[in-house]
């Protein structure tokens, strides 16, 4: 790469953005970020594109207490879905909100019947908002990771959060502060996913 490509405006932007890797539940402590990081964090969220301005971006913080009473939902969710669950195994599923010392759950709310904005694109915007959400909270020296579970698509957990049917639950943001041996995974060739499309010749 040649010298005016590193010192390109953005430059240090794109170097935060590479460097960031997701956080194992293990590795994340106390204490969570301020309010004024998480109002940081949704401000990004907020400039995902947002086709016909639908503003689908939910987010739920469950912080102290209340990631007991998460935990008590998920345990009971999975008590549902799987009948024979061992003891043990909803024990775990009660424990995974204490993991971090912030849960966030990571919500769309959805026009089914919109008439030109179609369901999955309003579900891109969510996750597109999601992943600013993650790469603020990363650069202002949070650590997190979004993890999923099928919990998500429980109706049941989807009320007592706050959303309606009709919403879709995206994942679990779990957020706190990195333990200095954070991983950094090594990523893949950037130019493994570019291609250059070439029309062929009509016949």
């Amino acid at each position: 790469m040649d010298a005016s490509a590193e010192m390109r405006p953005g430059r240090a932007l794109v170097e935060r953005l590479l460097a960031r890797a997701s956080v194992p539940p293990r590795l994340l402590g106390p204490p969570a970020p301020s309010p004024e990081d998480l109002a940081l964090a949704a401000a990004a969220a907020l400039r995902a594109p947002d086709h016909g301005r639908l503003r689908p971006w939910r987010f739920v913080l469950i912080a102290g207490e209340a990631r007991a009473a998460l935990g008590g939902l998920l345990a009971e969710s999975l008590a549902r879905r799987d009948p024979d669950a061992s003891p043990e195994r909803l024990d775990l599923e009660r424990a995974k909100p204490l993991r971090a010392p912030l849960v966030v759950a990571a919500g769309a709310a959805l026009r089914h019947d919109h008439p030109s904005v179609p369901v999955w694109e309003q579900q891109a915007s969510a996750a597109a908002g999601t992943m600013n959400f993650l790469n603020a909270l990363d650069a202002l020296g949070h650590g997190a990771i979004w993890l999923s579970s099928g919990a998500l698509e429980d109706a049941a957990v989807k009320r007592a959060l706050g959303f309606a049917a009709s919403d879709m639950l995206l994942g679990w943001l779990y957020v706190g502060t990195p333990a200095p041996e954070r991983p950094r995974p090594a990523r893949p060739d950037p130019q493994d996913v570019l291609r250059i499309w070439t029309p062929q010749a009509m016949s």
